[in-house]
């Protein structure tokens, strides 16, 4: 059976054709017959709405296991999620076998309610496996597209009304009926209480949710105050006013607050704990709510004592666009656009006392970037930059003008999938733990400072064509002098390196004791990269850029990829021993050669394919770097 369902911008309908082709031998839909090239010998069924038709026949074809559960649905425009799993943990507590869909347990990026197949072939699941009880979080997109539909509510729970999704249902009004469409649809209801004397969960917000699971519960016939001693037991979802334990003295919180109410009655309750300074990080998402940005940039600088606003699905909007809002109404704030690099600054000026509430993503496993999906955690930097190690930096190249690329912009904010590719290299090098990041810029340096200010230091070089070593040394002065391995990448290549990799390279190095450790690459079509040259006894003897290249040097497959791990004491001891090559420049790939011939120990990392290099120098690298991101996304 194919169900011709209308979609925003595409139509069912238009695809009956291709479904008869692979096999369908009925179709379900909207229009009448004659308005429609469908072959005799197939079925067509006219309904006057092919989502509740769709609903309905899912529910049929998986047995109608909404009528053999007892289906609490919980809505509302924020606390749903956490009371959802209150109502389960109760359940649960007393022995009763529940099953539980929400947004923290569906499949998906940035989806509350899976489609309405998907929502009967789990609820079919939870009667196999002999469950009483399900609930099920559910949204007003959901209710409005009808991905509930065919299923039979028992209770149905309201949280709380507040203006949310208004790019989608443009007005409060048609918001509002939507949810209580809902509300009134089922056999129950419950909504919840505007205050209560609960005090079992952080923050009163969420002793409301508790007070709504423990009524829920109750019309279920579960003795109340063994509901309540249930919840001492309860800890709150993954993302909702989640405590990040650590020894840095200041208390760090992860939660999904993303409306003007939510967030302002998250920042009151951490603000009612803080013994310091409370700094608020969270951002507002692109094609959603534009109107909610300002209040919620004023509402975080009444409250906290330090706002930074930076990126939370900017989508297909531009994020300065995003953060010029947020900050029309706002005081005492930064905008730092790259959320790992916000995170990191937040947490950098946190000290005992201070509390640090990241809100926005909550569980949320991706940030949206035109068109594309890219994976994340909050959870993940809050733990990166915990375990950072304080003795190694990083200094990333990201001066070159990027002349092949026919563009006024630098080289390295080019994009790759919706992100500047110095973007990917940022947030691989806080991946691996590297606490001390400067970017050497040159070309448009204020665009470059805008684009990833934050915690990143900047180092300006002066010499317009000075090549590699020229650059790094322009950064060295910025290094801490606590840093004993310092790593030198190129920003226009090393998009596609994994956290691992970097680690590992790491790794050898200081494990070896190494003075100078660096990458290299074995390539078909090595056109334009520097061949490593070795001797009989396979070891390295010098490397050289094409340019300088011989016939038969550029022969050689075995390239350098361009990063680089020393020890810094020898770096800066050395750096200035490199001298000017024939094309004018100062190559840092020369002090391998000063290495060997001083007889210092040096180690060679092969990474084992292409997969995690890419040179981007002209616009058709950049088309292919575009290319191979999207496969790794998928």
């Amino acid at each position: 059976m194919f169900v011709a369902v209308k979609g925003l911008t595409v139509d069912g309908h238009d695809y009956i054709k291709d479904a008869v082709k692979r096999g369908a031998i009925t179709v379900v839909g909207e229009k009448d017959r004659k308005d429609l090239d469908i072959p005799e010998n197939i079925e067509y069924i006219k309904v006057e709405d092919s989502r509740q038709a769709l609903g309905e026949y899912a529910s049929d074809f998986y047995g109608n296991p909404s009528g053999k559960l007892k289906v609490i649905g919980v809505t509302g425009t924020k606390g749903k999620t956490t009371t959802a799993h209150l109502i389960h943990h109760i359940l649960t507590s007393q022995g009763k076998k529940t099953g539980l869909i929400s947004s923290i347990t569906s499949p998906g990026f940035h989806v509350t309610n899976p489609d309405v197949v998907s929502l009967q072939a789990s609820l079919s699941e939870m009667v196999k496996e002999g469950n009483e009880y399900a609930v099920v979080e559910v949204s007003s997109h959901g209710i409005d597209q009808k991905r509930i539909a065919g299923v039979k509510f028992d209770i149905a729970v309201l949280t709380n009304i507040a203006p949310e999704h208004l790019d989608y249902h443009k007005t409060f009004l048609e918001y509002k009926r939507v949810k209580m469409e809902f509300i009134n649809s089922a056999e129950r209801s419950v909504i919840s209480p505007e205050k209560t004397d609960l005090k079992i969960l952080p923050g009163e917000f969420n002793n409301i949710n508790a007070q709504t699971a423990v009524e829920v519960t109750t019309l279920l016939g579960i003795d109340k105050k063994e509901a309540l001693d249930s919840l001492k037991s309860f800890k709150l979802p993954i993302g909702r006013m989640e405590e990040i334990k650590n020894d840095t003295g200041a208390r760090i919180f992860i939660d999904f607050a993303h409306t003007p109410d939510s967030l302002e009655k998250a920042l009151t309750y951490l603000k009612s704990i803080t013994k310091g300074k409370l700094i608020s990080v969270f951002g507002c998402a692109g094609e959603r709510d534009p109107g909610k940005r300002a209040k919620m940039g004023k509402i975080s600088s009444q409250i906290a004592d330090l706002s930074v606003f930076t990126a939370e699905d900017p989508r297909s909007e531009d994020i300065f666009d995003i953060l010029t809002e947020m900050e029309k109404e706002a005081s005492k704030f930064i905008s730092i656009p790259e959320r790992s690099e916000a995170i990191a600054y937040a947490l950098s000026r946190a000290g005992k006392g201070d509390v640090v509430g990241i809100f926005g993503k909550g569980h949320e496993q991706s940030l949206a970037y035109k068109g594309f999906e890219h994976p994340w955690s909050d959870h993940a930097e809050v733990k990166n930059w915990l375990e950072r190690k304080t003795d190694i930096s990083a200094i990333i190249l990201a001066a070159g003008m990027g002349t092949r690329m026919k563009s006024d912009i630098p080289k390295v904010l080019h994009e790759i999938c919706g992100r500047p590719m110095i973007a990917f290299t940022l947030q691989n090098l806080r991946r691996a733990g590297i606490a001390e990041i400067i970017a050497v810029i040159a070309f448009e340096k204020e665009m470059i400072m805008k684009r990833i200010s934050g915690e990143v230091k900047f180092a300006v070089q002066k010499m317009a064509k000075g090549g590699t070593a020229d650059a790094a040394k322009a950064g060295l002065p910025m290094v801490s002098k606590n840093c004993k391995t310092l790593i030198v990448i190129n920003g226009d290549d090393s998009a596609f390196y994994t956290p691992e990799t970097i680690r590992k390279i790491i790794e050898i190095h200081e494990g070896r004791e190494r003075k100078l450790t660096f990458v290299s690459l074995i390539k078909d079509n090595p056109t334009g990269l520097g061949r490593i040259l070795r001797g009989k006894d396979g070891h390295v003897t010098d490397i050289i850029e094409e340019k300088d290249a011989t016939e038969s040097q550029r022969k050689i497959n075995e390239v350098n990829d361009g990063l680089y791990v020393f020890d810094r004491k020898w770096f800066a001891g050395n750096i200035d021993k490199v001298k000017k090559g024939p094309q004018g420049e100062y190559y840092i790939n020369d002090l391998i050669k000063l290495t060997i011939d001083s007889g210092e120990r040096m180690a060679t990392y092969t990474l084992p394919d292409d997969s995690e290099w890419q040179g981007i120098n002209t616009p058709e690298q950049l088309i292919e770097a575009e290319k191979k991101m999207e496969a790794r996304l998928k």
